[in-house]
Parts: C-alpha cells; structure tokens; sequence
C-alpha cells in the first residue's frame, strides 16, 4: 500500500493501538475539522489523502491572509498540516464509533523496512526540493559555467566511472597482494577537505555549496543545526577535478541519549552497576533426566570477586565516586553568577528557604521569557547578557537545583559513618535524584565540548559501490579531524557558561567522543565492523544498543512555520526563538509546545524506528576523561602527525575493504548501471 492513499483495511480488531485525533477547536471550527476528515474517507480508493489536505491547507491559507489574527483558522491550518505530516508517514486512520478520527503508527514491519523508511523521508525531502530558495541554488549550481578556461557544471564533482572501472581492471590483473597494495594506491587517492568559506580551487564552487547541494542527494531532508559543527568533504585526487567520494559532518550531541550516557557512566544506573558485586552470567546445557536426549538450556551468576575483594574495592570506589560527585556540584555552583538572585552568605550557607526564593524568581522570570533575540556579533557584555530575564531565570533554576542538591549532600554525611554508607543513602533517597543532578552537572559539561555527534555521513555515488561509506565513517573519527575540532575550539568562547557566569568562559574542548546512530532499525553496513588498528588499541564504532523516542525530523518546514504562528499568536510572544540557552532542540520543543496547545498528544512526535547507537572512543581512557576521573586524554592516533596517521587509516581501508570488495561482488556490473544524471538534484521528486 501507498504511504499516502486511502486505506480501506479493516481495524475493527485492533482499537488499541489507535489514538485519538481530536484537537480543542471552538465548536465552528471543530465542524469545519470533522467535515474534512470525514471526506478524507469519502474519496475514491487511490486518491491520495496528502494531496487533498493540501489542497484544503490552501484554501484556509487564503482565508487567514484576511483574517491573520483568527486564532481558530490558525489552528486548523496547523492541524492539517500535522495531519498531512504524519499520513506523509504512513499513519494509518480510521473512524472510531463516535465518528471521530482516530490514528495509528506504521505497522512494525513497515518500520523495519528500509525502503519505506526512505520514502517516508523522501516526501519531506522532495517538498523541501520545492522552495524557490533551493530550486534557484539547485539550478545555478547545475548550469554550466566557465572556470580557468574550462565548461564545468555540478556533474564535473561526481566520479567518472569509467575511470573507475578501468582502474579496477587494471587492479584485477595483478595477484600478488603487494604489488596491488602498490597500485591501488594509483587508483584512488581519496583525502579530506574541511569546509570553509573558501571556494574550490579546481572547479570555483564555494567549498560550503558543494557540501550542501550533495547533502540534498541524501533521502533525509536537511535541516540546519544551531552551536559546534564542522564539515568536511571526501575527494579523490585521482580524478580530474577531485570528485566527491562522500560527505560528513560533526555536530552537537544530543544532551540525553541513555544508551551512550549508561555506558560512559553518567546515569544512576551505571554508578548501581559500579557498587554491585561483580558477577559473570554461566551458560550450558544439560540433558534432563528420565528423558532421551533433550537438552535444557541452564545458567547461573558466578561471582568474580570474594566477599573480603568486594568490600575493599567498594570502600575504594565509593570514595571516589563521592569525591568526583561533590566536586561536580561545586564545580557546577562556581560557574554560575549569583548577582541579583541571592547572597554570598546564602550560597554557601544554602537553607530551604533560599531554595524556595530562587524557585519562586524561576517562576517570575519563566512569565516573561518572550521574543528572546539573538546576541549582535560583536563583543558582547556577558555580564549584560547574564541579567537577561532568560539567563537569570536559568540561573536561579539551576542555582535552586544545585544547592538544594548540595544540602541533602552535607546532611546525608552528617549522618553516615562511611562513604559506602552516605553513596547507599544517596542512592535509595528519592531514587537518586541528587545523584543525578551531580551526574547532569558533569554531562552538561562534558556534551558541549568533549563530544560530538556524527550527524551527516556517507558515500556520493558512485564510490558507494566500491565501500566508500566505511572510509568516509573511519575518516569521521581520524586524528585530523580531531586535531582540527581540537585547534578550531581550544579557544572558543562558551557562550551559555560565560553569560551564566557573567564572565567570559573558555571551556577544556578536546573532542574525546564520538556517537551516532543509524538511521534505520536494521542498521547501517557502513558502520558495522569498523575497528581501526593502533599501537594502544583500536578505534571502533561500538554498538551501544537500540533506541527509539521521539522526533521532529518528519514534520515538514511548514508544519513548524504554522505552529510557531500559532504559538505567538497564543502566548502573546515567541517563546522559542533558536538562540543560545532557550533549551536543547529547539524545532522538537516546538512540536511538542504545539501539540499541547492543540491538545494533541505528544505520541503523535513518536518516530515508533528503533535505532543503533554507535560509540566511538577517540583516546584509551576517553571514558575516565568524561567521567571526570582524568584530565588527561591519552589518544590512539598522535595528533602531533596528524596528515600521516590519517593517510595510514586510508591505506588501510584500501587493504580491509577496498582490495577485497573488487573480488567479492561484480563491481564491474554495478559500475556500469550508474548514471551521473541520477544525481541531479533537479530531476528529483
């Protein structure tokens, strides 16, 4: 079936996992909205739904530009275009026996499906396709032109495979493995280039519009994000002018992904893990008795240490998991400007009262958080900044946060006699929230400047076929884009640090990790047994598990354009603005802000695709850096020669992937299939 047609399946039997789509309209509009759904059953099998609410969203669009401050039709608007949205995904919908309209997520099995995964994200790609701003960049970028006396357009950055090909033949005539080591290096000679403002020097293109015309060959539409990012383009010099082998890109990480955070060790459970005795789970199998040869699968916990081991390893560690959690919440209070909130006294003497009076400045404060604007760029006055009615509520609340923590810290050890027995009443009292405010306080810390996040990364065609994927991923995470992240930021400016503190903040900012996820549930095979050999071990992609959540990225520009009318309109101002301490993901809290004004359930935000999530450890105690225990980052790669440990991943892709893929399929054939034209962006949709 169509992702978005009619769908004339029978539901009856499964009402459970239908929810209602009933937003808080007034009674004209809420007509209005049962009317259109009700049609959206009527129309003949094979029309799409999409089209006809568009169509609807059109109508209604004339109409407020009448009416702009109709709040009513601002909503129903919205509420179409979510509709469209979420149909666009292959929700499915139904009438429920009120006669209202009811909506269920993709079946499983869709979810898991690569294909319809794509498609999914193609809709919303291909309408992004459709603004005249990026129809005129697609276009100039496609025309031809001349550069140094040459006709180049576009298709000049796309491998010629032909060249390939014959590269590959010639490869193929060799058998001894060190003369085609030899050779291959005359074959492909990829290297990479770090995105700038600068223009290409072989084709005249601006280094920035190549990476961005090639990011829109990718299925997922692209959507600019705010804070840390670095590009970084993948050429081959052995063509001429050095087409795209692929692209990646660094970004911000997400400030909570448990996965990742349990195995770094930044949640309550991983400190649960760290005080639990240490056990090994046994399997075998044994052949039940009084039966003929059926086997029963049995296992047992064996302990690895004695009880006299365990105890003096706890003693130790709770030490220093005591130590590093009060030093966390210091650390945390001394960076934060107590100007105009409260008294030196006060903050090191912190009392429920003063707790409560920095609660109660938050909740002022939170009624005037509208419009938030943009710094101008020059030298800003961060102590200017900090008396913001956005940056002093910030302040408060984490002030509150901190010292509240910081007192049930000072009472819990008044009444313990060890720190093994204050870390097991820390952990038991209220389920270890103020063990996790000091954990937070070191992840807040750590997450904007020691990781990052690959969010873009892959192969252009047709370098694909040849696994140019893998080398684009182990290049992600090579010792010259450590080394350049290291040199772009060791001194840069923390922005939400200086303006909570009120001075400027320099913060520690050598990247120490790496993470990612895949796009699909059933994985990503260009991130599958990546490990990059080095002298102190191996840089790998670990998996760290599956996720599933919450997201925006399937709600199209439109969609996000109405619910912030809607919200301004609402709330008498913007409230989310995309500037520098608003809060994490500004287009997410968008949605959900919008879906509860609507009166429609944040469920509705569920993408229902699990994920991977991949790891990267970049030093051999990257894991003790994060966790505070280490200020020291002991890197697999020297970043003192990082040109020439880099070239070294590269060879070695070519021996692990490249050599071996030229036998292990009919490269040749699929060469041969690609066509440069189907790259264009032009001809997409």
């Amino acid at each position: 079936m169509s992702i978005d047609t009619l769908d004339h399946t029978d539901y009856s039997n499964s009402e459970g996992i239908f929810k209602d789509f009933k937003p808080n309209l007034s009674d004209k509009y809420q007509r209005i909205f049962s009317s259109i759904s009700n049609q959206l059953f009527d129309k003949h099998p094979g029309l799409p739904r999409t089209e006809f609410i568009d169509q609807e969203i059109k109508i209604y669009n004339e109409m407020l530009a009448k009416d702009e401050k109709n709040i009513e039709l601002i909503k129903l608007i919205t509420i179409f275009s979510v509709l469209r949205d979420l149909l666009i995904q292959g929700w499915r919908i139904k009438k429920s026996k009120k006669d209202t309209l009811m909506l269920a997520p993709p079946p499983l099995d869709d979810n898991k499906n690569k294909i319809f995964n794509r498609k999914k994200l193609q809709k919303e790609r291909n309408i992004q396709l459709k603004v005249p701003s990026i129809i005129k960049f697609i276009n100039n970028m496609e025309k031809n032109k001349v550069f140094k006396g040459n006709e180049i357009n576009i298709t000049n950055l796309i491998g010629d495979k032909n060249t390939l090909i014959s590269s590959i033949n010639e490869l193929k005539n060799y058998d001894i493995t060190y003369e085609r080591e030899k050779i291959s290096k005359e074959a492909i000679k990829p290297y990479i280039q770090l995105v700038t403002n600068e223009r290409c020097e072989l084709t005249g293109y601006k280094l920035r519009e190549i990476w961005r015309y090639f990011r829109y060959t990718w299925s997922i539409p692209y959507k600019s994000t705010p804070g840390r990012n670095q590009f970084y383009i993948v050429r081959d010099a052995a063509q001429s002018y050095h087409p795209i082998i692929g692209i990646f890109a660094l970004g911000n990480s997400v400030l909570h992904l448990t996965k990742r955070d349990n195995y770094i060790g930044w949640t309550l459970e991983s400190i649960k893990e760290s005080l639990s005795k240490k056990t090994k789970i046994i399997e075998y199998e044994e052949i039940k008795s009084g039966d003929f040869n059926i086997r029963n699968k049995v296992q047992y916990s064996k302990s690895l240490e004695t009880e006299e081991e365990y105890n003096i390893r706890i003693n130790t560690e709770s030490k220093e998991i005591l130590s590093l959690l009060t030093d966390f919440i210091e650390s945390a209070i001394r960076e934060i400007s107590i100007e105009g909130l409260i008294d030196q006294n006060e903050l090191e003497n912190p009392t429920k009262e003063v707790v409560e009076k920095l609660n109660n400045i938050t909740i002022e404060l939170q009624k005037k958080q509208f419009n938030n604007k943009r710094s101008p760029n020059e030298k800003l006055d961060w102590k200017k900044e900090s008396n913001s009615s956005l940056f002093k509520k910030k302040r408060s609340q984490e002030l509150s946060r901190l010292l509240e923590a910081k007192m049930v810290y000072l009472k819990t050890k008044d009444l313990s006699d060890s720190e093994t027995e204050i870390i097991n009443r820390l952990v038991k009292y209220k389920n270890g929230k103020y063990i996790n405010i000091a954990l937070q306080a070191n992840r807040k810390r750590k997450i904007g400047s020691n990781v990052m996040e690959i969010i873009v990364c892959g192969a252009i065609p047709p370098y694909n076929e040849i696994l140019g994927g893998k080398l684009v991923s182990m290049l992600a995470c090579s010792p010259l884009v450590v080394k350049q992240y290291n040199d772009k930021y060791s001194h840069h400016v923390s922005e939400i640090a200086s303006r909570m503190k009120g001075e400027e903040v320099v913060r520690d900012s050598r990247l120490a990790y790496l993470g990612t996820t895949s796009l699909y549930q059933s994985g990503s095979s260009q991130y599958n047994r990546i490990k990059i050999p080095t002298k102190s071990g191996r840089i790998e992609y670990k998996k760290l598990g599956e996720t599933e959540g919450f997201g925006s990225v399937f709600f199209s520009n439109q969609t996000s354009s109405f619910i912030s009318k809607m919200l301004e309109e609402l709330e008498g101002g913007r409230k989310i603005n995309n500037v520098f301490g608003e809060g994490t993901s500004p287009r997410m809290r968008l949605m959900r802000n919008g879906l509860a004004a609507l009166g429609i359930s944040e469920e509705f935000t569920k993408h229902h695709t699990k994920r991977i999530v991949f790891g990267i450890e970049l030093a051999s105690n990257s894991l003790e850096f994060l966790q505070g225990k280490t200020e020291k980052l002991d890197y697999y790669m020297s970043l003192e020669d990082a040109s020439v440990k880099t070239e070294e991943i590269i060879d070695f892709w070519k021996k692990r992937w490249f050599l071996k893929r030229i036998e292990t399929v009919d490269i040749i054939n699929r060469l041969n299939k690609f066509e440069k034209r189907s790259l264009k962006v032009s001809l997409f949709n």
